[in-house]
């Protein structure tokens, strides 16, 4: 547990596993057990196979503000977690964005690119703990789903096209754009704000999301010495999004654990601010990582 209450910040990770001359597993740009109440910040991780991997007992830990693309396996790997954790502001934009193999998380105003695979484990039994502590409080399995999602946009591509028999496990794995791979699972979203583009599909229990079907943002990322820009177009419909501040209030208890998302120090936390530090329209946040996105055709300096 020696990550534990740690803070991960301003880094810049990459070029890890480039050349596979082994495998196995602990490989990652940042990979951690037991990250309890760590923060993980405004971190630029690129080429590093697997950016950010949260390796069981990941609770009271935040992933904000990081920037993270072109990584060969995915952005963000999540391993028999019950959380609460809590993924906000980030920029997801390798070809997978999140391989979820957890529960109870809450992910808020990330832009998301690649696909997102959804995978129960029922096989294992991983502890939880007792808030803001390393003291053990249960183990348990993950039965998958119980996640939030709010003021999130998913950019959608070509489907896999092995879906559900790709990850041989009972109850299978489901990979895709957008939160329809996890209409099958155990425990339900809860949603709200979304916008969808590309082809990304909503959950199916999801209500007033924007679907633009057939609207392509054009993301991508422009390296030019120590800086970082992020082209896209972000569209007219952006703003039609129903979203509302996240907080504490709204984001509940996660199930297995049964505790609330909430700052380390046990104060309540709210998502009041975007990816460049800039204040949240508390009535009415714009979805995605940028609180100003514009409609039209831009490029940000994103590091």
């Amino acid at each position: 547990m020696g990550a534990a209450f740690s803070q991960i910040v301003g880094n810049h990770i990459h070029h890890i596993w480039v050349q596979r001359l082994f495998s196995g597993a602990e490989m990652g740009g940042i990979k951690i057990h037991a990250a309890l109440d760590v923060l993980i910040r405004h971190n630029r991780i690129h080429q590093a196979g697997r950016a950010i991997w949260m390796d069981w007992m990941a609770q009271g830990t935040r992933i904000t503000g990081n920037l993270c693309y072109d990584n060969s396996t995915e952005d963000l790997y999540m391993e028999v977690d019950h959380g609460p954790y809590l993924v906000d502001n980030n920029l997801f934009l390798s070809d997978t964005c999140f391989w979820d193999m957890s529960e109870g998380g809450a992910f808020a105003h990330n832009l998301i690119l690649g696909e997102i695979i959804s995978l129960p484990d029922l096989g294992r039994r991983t502890p939880c703990h007792q808030a803001h502590a390393t003291a053990l409080a249960g183990l348990h399995n993950i039965q998958g789903g119980d996640n939030r999602f709010y003021n999130n946009i998913f950019v959608g591509g070509p489907e896999p096209a092995v879906q559900e028999h790709k990850w041989a496990k009972d109850p299978p794995g489901v990979g895709g754009h957008g939160l329809w791979v996890y209409d099958t699972r155990a425990q339900p979203l809860q949603t709200g704000g979304n916008v969808y583009c590309n082809g990304a599909r909503p959950y199916v229990r999801e209500t007033q999301p924007v679907v633009r079907a057939g609207f392509n943002p054009k993301v991508s990322i422009v390296e030019q010495g120590a800086a970082v820009y992020l082209c896209w177009m972000p569209g007219p419909d952006v703003r039609k999004a129903a979203t509302a501040l996240v907080t504490t209030a709204r984001l509940g208890k996660a199930a297995t654990p049964g505790l609330p998302y909430e700052n380390p120090d046990g104060t309540p936390l709210r998502v009041d601010t975007d990816y460049f530090g800039a204040p949240r329209n508390a009535a009415r946040p714009a979805p995605g990582p940028f609180e100003n996105p514009g409609q039209d055709e831009s490029r940000l300096m994103v590091w």
